[in-house]
């Protein structure tokens, strides 16, 4: 495999970014929309059903744009840039905890003719707990991505003689 110039890296790793923070934006809205119908009692739960699976299928497409493109590198071993190894040694764990949490929903409410009763009347606690999760998944994330965007790009100190 050729090694690819620091400038087309960079390139690359801007569209990740720019595609996760779609991805992101697209399932948090969704889950807005799901959270004001979830705690409404008025609203038809077939409808509730139609959006958590459409959700549930965003929320994949978001957390696979993180692991699959932003964090391959560090999961793989191919990261370079100590600052960074340092970030996701301390982010990285919960990161994937959070994973964990949103999977598990995913599981539990991904086909809406699977879900049981006791899960649609759940389902308003299930959004919390994942709001949660995601809000600090979002906060790491955004660390990660502000290195992303910074290392590599200082200038390089020089000593300059007296």
């Amino acid at each position: 495999m050729v090694s690819q110039a620091p400038k087309e890296r960079r390139e690359r790793t801007r569209k990740e970014i720019k595609q996760l923070i779609d991805n992101r934006s697209s399932m948090l809205a969704q889950f807005y929309h799901l959270a004001r119908l979830a705690e409404d009692n008025n609203t038809d739960t077939s409808e509730t059903l139609d959006l958590v699976e459409e959700f549930c299928q965003n929320l994949v497409d978001y957390l696979a744009a993180g692991h699959f493109e932003i964090y391959r590198r560090i999961e793989e071993g191919n990261e370079r840039r100590n600052e960074m190894i340092r970030l996701a040694e301390k982010i990285m764990p919960r990161i994937n905890n959070t994973t964990q949490v949103a999977i598990a929903f995913n599981d539990l409410y991904d086909s809406s003719s699977k879900i049981c009763d006791e899960a649609v009347e759940k389902l308003p606690v299930h959004l919390s707990k994942l709001g949660e999760e995601l809000a600090t998944r979002i906060d790491l994330e955004d660390q990660f991505i502000s290195l992303l965007l910074t290392a590599g790009s200082k200038p390089i100190l020089t000593t300059v003689s007296a």
